[in-house]
């Protein structure tokens, strides 16, 4: 009996880990210079004129609080490329730690919009070239995003749909599943026939 209690037990602190609001959260890198989301992840520099890079979540079912993150740290991999360091702001009250090696940002409101700008990267090239901002785990809490359930929002784990290309730059493929991967090989035969 007694370890069907501790079974027991076990299950129900375990099954509020799988229960979050967002089971298909995804994070984006986009270069849409209206900020506004819009999944454009490819962009051409030129030289001495200014552009950002925008980190977005999307795929909020139960909405947004926090997320934690990182992103490469293309001055230093990219020396001489910029007239000074790149610039990370947020537009959320809290941020805590470094965007190159793991940052957390939070809002103390509840945002339900279709896509969240989390952060910008702002940068300013003094030549041309070919890189990629690649969204890093927090090695703290990798892959959090928190959603708006009360009293304490609960936690998500995002997937990344796509990073961000500059000119020619080889970027890793994003880890969001892929839609047809659910699909077995007779589903796809049968609408064949």
């Amino acid at each position: 009996m007694k370890y069907v209690m501790t079974a027991l037990a076990l299950a129900a602190l375990c099954v509020p880990a799988f229960a979050a609001g967002n089971p298909d959260v995804q994070i984006y890198i986009s270069f849409d210079q209206t900020g506004a989301g819009a999944r454009e992840h490819y962009y051409t520099m030129v030289p001495y004129t200014y552009f950002s890079a925008f980190v977005c979540v999307t795929g909020l079912d139960m909405g947004f609080t926090g997320v934690s993150f990182a992103l490469t740290d293309v001055h230093t991999e990219n020396p001489g490329m910029f007239q000074f360091a790149p610039v990370f702001s947020t537009p959320f009250e809290v941020q805590v730690g470094d965007v190159y090696t793991g940052i957390s940002v939070a809002t103390g409101t509840c945002r339900t919009e279709e896509v969240v700008v989390v952060g910008e990267l702002g940068m300013f090239p003094v030549m041309e070239g070919d890189i990629c901002i690649e969204i890093k785990d927090y090695p703290a809490f990798p892959r959090w995003v928190v959603d708006c359930h009360q009293p304490y929002g609960e936690v998500d784990f995002y997937c990344v749909f796509q990073n961000g290309t500059i000119g020619a730059g080889v970027c890793p493929v994003g880890d969001c599943p892929d839609p047809v991967e659910d699909t077995t090989w007779g589903g796809i035969k049968a609408l064949y026939r």
